[in-house]
This record gives C-alpha cells, sequence and structure tokens, in this order.
C-alpha cells in the first residue's frame, strides 16, 4: 500500500526486510520451533484443556458497571475521530503527504484496532462508528413514534457479506492505483457507512454483526484476549487463546479468515523486490488489474493450501474435508494476528502511527495545533531495525505456534491423542509452509 507520505511505506505498508540474521537461520529456526512444539503437544497435552479454559474467572459485575459509564465517552470519540477523518478526507484540500483520512483507516482502524482487539477483547462493538450511527437513528425513531426494525433472525448469506467487504477493502488499499487519496478513501468510507447503516435499517443490528468485515474480523481476533464479557454484564478472565474454541465451524468464517490472511501475503508479497520483476512496473488502470489479479492467486493459493491440509487430515481420521477445513478454521486466527503484527508493526510504531498523532492537532492543513502534537516530528529512531525484525520473526512464528497449539486442543477433543498426532501432521506442513514463505516475503521486502 503506497501511502506516500515516507520513505518507510512502499507498496506494503511499513514492512522491512533487513533481517539481523540470514534468511535461512530464521527459516530453520521457525521450522524447528514448530515441530518441537508439535511433538511436545503429543505428549504433554493429552487431553483437550481450552474448552474448559474458555469459561474464565468472574471478575464481577461491579468492574463491568464501571465499564459501562466509559461506554458513551467512548462511542462519541470514535465518532468523532470517524466524523474527523471523513471530513478531512471530502474536504477537497490538497494537503501532499498529511492526509490525517487514510492515516486513520490504514493505520488506526486497519492496524491498531486487531492488537487491541486480541487483547482487550471485543471492544470494536462499542467503538463502532457505523453501531453508534445506527443506535442513533433508532433512538430517533422510537422517540418519533415509528416502530422498530424486526429481527429478522441470521441474514441469509450468513458471514460472507463480511468476506465480501474485507475482499474489497483489502481491493482498495493494496490494488487500486489511487486507493490512498483523501477524496478515494472519503468515498469508500461513505459507501462503507452507507451499506452499513443501510442494512442495519433492513436487517437491524444483526447486519452489522455479520456483514461488517471490520467487526466480524475484530471479534474472531478478540477470542484470543483474556477478557470478555458474559450474558450477565461481567467482565471474566480466561486463557488466552481458549476463547476460540467458542468460534463456530463455519465455510463462511473461514472464507473472512483466508481473505485476509491472503490478502495480507499478497501485501508483503507486491511490496517485494519480486514483484516488478515479474510484473514490471504497470501505472494506472493497468496497475490496478495486474494487483487485483495478483492477489486473487494469493487468496487462492493460500486458501488451496488450507483445503489440501484438509483433505489430507480427513483422509488420515475418516472425516469430510469440509468439516475438518471449518473445525479447524479458528487455528488460522492468531496466524492472521502474527501476519499483521508482522507486516505491519513499523508501520504502527514509526512514520504512519507518529503523523497519525501530528496530524490529529491539524487534520486540515490550517494551522491548527487543537492537542499540542501539530509540531511533532517522526523518530525513525525510536525502534531500530533489528527490534523490528525480530518482532516479524517472533510473531509469524508464535502466530503459527498458537495455530498448531489450538488445532492440537480441537484435535484432542474429537478424539486419542495417538491419533490426533498423526492426523494432524499434513496440517504441521501447511503451518511450515505458511511461516517460511511469510519470512522470505519479509525478507524480501
Amino acid at each position: 500500500m503506497n501511502l506516500g507520505w515516507a520513505p518507510v511505506v512502499a507498496h506494503g505498508v511499513g514492512v522491512r526486510g533487513d533481517l539481523p540474521l540470514s534468511f535461512e537461520l530464521f527459516a530453520i529456526g521457525a521450522a524447528v520451533a514448530l515441530m518441537v512444539t508439535f511433538i511436545s503437544l503429543s505428549f504433554i497435552w493429552r487431553r483437550s484443556l481450552l474448552l474448559e479454559a474458555s469459561s474464565g474467572r468472574n471478575l464481577g459485575v461491579g468492574l463491568g458497571r464501571v465499564l459501562d459509564v466509559l461506554v458513551l465517552p467512548a462511542r462519541l470519540a470514535s465518532l468523532g475521530l470517524f466524523v474527523l477523518a471523513l471530513a478531512s478526507s471530502v474536504s477537497g484540500s490538497e494537503i501532499g503527504s498529511q492526509r490525517f483520512g487514510p492515516l486513520t483507516v490504514y493505520v488506526v482502524l486497519w492496524v491498531g484496532m486487531p492488537l487491541v482487539s486480541a487483547v482487550f477483547g471485543d471492544v470494536w462493538r462499542v467503538l463502532s462508528p457505523f453501531e453508534t450511527i445506527t443506535a442513533g437513528i433508532e433512538w430517533t425513531a422510537a422517540k418519533l413514534g415509528l416502530p422498530p426494525v424486526e429481527d429478522k433472525g441470521e441474514i441469509r448469506g450468513g458471514y460472507w457479506p463480511s468476506a465480501m467487504a474485507l475482499g474489497w477493502f483489502l481491493f482498495f488499499e493494496l490494488c487500486y492505483h489511487n486507493g490512498t487519496t483523501n477524496e478515494a478513501v472519503g468515498g469508500a468510507m461513505v459507501a462503507y457507512t452507507v451499506g452499513m447503516v443501510g442494512g442495519a435499517s433492513v436487517y437491524g443490528r444483526r447486519w452489522l454483526h455479520q456483514a461488517d468485515g471490520f467487526g466480524v474480523l475484530f471479534s474472531l481476533l478478540a477470542k484470543m484476549s483474556p477478557f470478555y464479557r458474559d450474558d450477565s454484564g461481567a467482565i471474566r478472565l480466561r486463557a488466552p487463546l481458549s476463547g476460540l474454541t467458542t468460534v463456530t465451524p463455519r465455510i463462511d468464517i473461514l472464507a473472512v479468515l483466508l481473505v485476509v490472511l491472503g490478502g495480507t501475503t499478497f501485501d508483503s508479497l507486491a511490496g517485494s523486490t519480486l514483484w516488478p520483476k515479474i510484473v514490471g512496473n504497470p501505472r494506472g488502470w493497468a496497475s490496478t488489474g495486474i494487483n487485483t489479479a495478483g492477489m486473487v492467486v494469493v487468496i487462492a493459493i493460500v486458501a488451496l493450501l488450507y483445503w489440501l491440509g484438509s483433505l489430507a487430515v480427513g483422509w488420515l481420521s475418516e472425516q469430510n474435508v469440509r468439516q475438518v477445513a471449518c473445525r479447524y478454521a479458528h487455528s488460522l486466527v492468531p496466524i492472521v494476528l502474527g501476519y499483521i503484527l508482522a507486516h505491519y508493526f513499523s508501520l504502527l510504531v514509526l512514520d504512519g502511527g507518529q503523523n497519525f498523532l501530528r496530524l490529529l492537532s491539524n487534520p486540515f492543513d490550517r494551522g491548527s495545533n487543537w492537542f499540542g502534537t501539530a509540531d511533532w516530528s517522526v523518530n525513525f529512531l525510536l525502534v531500530s531495525t533489528d527490534a523490528i525484525a525480530w518482532v516479524q520473526f517472533l510473531a509469524i512464528v508464535l502466530g503459527h505456534i498458537a495455530a498448531v497449539l489450538v488445532a492440537h486442543d480441537r484435535a484432542v477433543e474429537m478424539g486419542s491423542a495417538t491419533e490426533a498426532t498423526w492426523a494432524q501432521r499434513p496440517m504441521l506442513m501447511v503451518m511450515v509452509f505458511y511461516s517460511v514463505v511469510g519470512l522470505w516475503l519479509l525478507q524480501e521486502a
């Protein structure tokens, strides 16, 4: 993604490939770590533990009530940021590299929210501007005496609309040649808002929970968090990753994860030195077409590898391949988080994140300094290149190790530990391949 505001950002957002050790050592280390984890689990993890741990420990309704007090200010602050980003994008001002709207979408939303969700839980349900706008419309309709929107149950199409929404976003971010201009981002924000709020006016809040691609993705990542809120409103503390066992095994949820994983992989490929050697230097709509085809192919390859791994697991355990693929879809969630952190960490802590804080005080480039940050400069020495490389390596490897652990726990839940270990070997090979390719693309960035 070429945001066009600093040398650290190429087509991919902020990827650095100057690894402190050779790629071969990193790749061997990743493969060995995954295999040692897999073998160790076969001896020490003999029965399912995560599902039992997913209920967690009740921290009390009192904490939930305290957080309830913060809901309205948080909603208003998030909506205010959304409106500010939209206004700065559609204002028509030509402000060169100072693009507050694109920074808000591509850094705060796409990079920051996944990390916040994985640590603190499903906060997007509070911060979503679409939820807030919908709630405001519902409140106004009630005051006017209009009937509420009837809950029609699960939306026909399930979570496929969210997979398509994320695919559209990734196309806009990674493929469309003008995808980072103020005008394009502003137009996309308006279109997405109309789609979400308009759908909610027909189907109710359930539309947002199934069609908002960001919301669905962030909710899946929140299953990794040690914090969640139960139906009674109490905050509970649970073992990290255990919430993934509550993910419903569905083909449309699998599609959401594969679209994001494949899109992130393509982002890294498109930012590597290899991509120009393959496609040359196309411009304009030619670039859009080639990049779109490339992203579709990469997503298809990632999905095919996962499907082949599921097919082999199903053959060894005498299970249906579709059931296997859906049953272990939740194991892709930590991999998705690992890829997001690995590919976008430098953007978050260096140019993109620091520029966002700077432009927050002066989003319209009119000399304002609302929060005293307008004069801040980007400190590229805040984090060393070696530190970035180690974060990238650990994010990918630990993400895959977590995936192996979660998949093993699900496997022993379905059968004996010995049978689970035998049947899961093909999926281990897929995980090793994913991790090695991910590291190689980082090296080529």
